[in-house]
C-alpha cells in the first residue's frame, strides 16, 4: 500500500509542477508588455532610431484616418444627418483618436529613450 501512496504522491508533485509551469506560460503569453518594453530598452541607438521612425510613420497614418473621420462627420452634419448617424460618426472618431493618442505616447517614449541612449553612447 505504501508503494502506491509513494507513486501517487510523486505523480501529484509532477502534475503540480507541470500545472505551475503551464500557468506561468499562459501569464507570460497573455502579458508580453514587460518583455517587449525590456526589449526596446535594450536596443542600440541605431535600432531605436528605426523604431522611432516606424512609430512616427504609423502615427501619421492614423492621423490621416482621424482627419478622414472628422471630414466624414462634418459632411454628415452638413448633409443634415440624424443624431444617431452623428453619434456613430463621433464614436468612430473617438476610436481613431484613442488609437492616435496611444501611438503618439509610444512614439514620444521611443524618442526620449533614443535621445537618452544616444547621449549615453556618445559619452562612452
Amino acid at each position: 500500500m505504501s508503494c502506491y501512496d509513494l507513486v501517487i504522491g510523486r505523480g501529484g508533485r509532477v502534475a503540480g509542477i507541470f500545472w505551475v509551469l503551464a500557468v506561468w506560460t499562459v501569464v507570460a503569453l497573455a502579458c508580453p508588455g514587460g518583455a517587449a518594453a525590456q526589449g526596446v530598452e535594450s536596443m542600440m541607438p541605431e535600432q531605436l532610431s528605426k523604431e522611432v521612425r516606424k512609430a512616427e510613420t504609423e502615427y501619421r497614418k492614423v492621423m490621416e484616418e482621424v482627419r478622414a473621420a472628422e471630414n466624414e462627420r462634418l459632411a454628415r452634419k452638413a448633409a443634415g444627418a440624424t443624431d444617431a448617424a452623428l453619434a456613430e460618426a463621433d464614436a468612430a472618431l473617438a476610436r481613431v483618436l484613442h488609437k492616435a493618442e496611444q501611438l503618439k505616447v509610444e512614439a514620444d517614449y521611443l524618442e526620449e529613450l533614443y535621445e537618452t541612449k544616444r547621449r549615453e553612447y556618445k559619452t562612452r
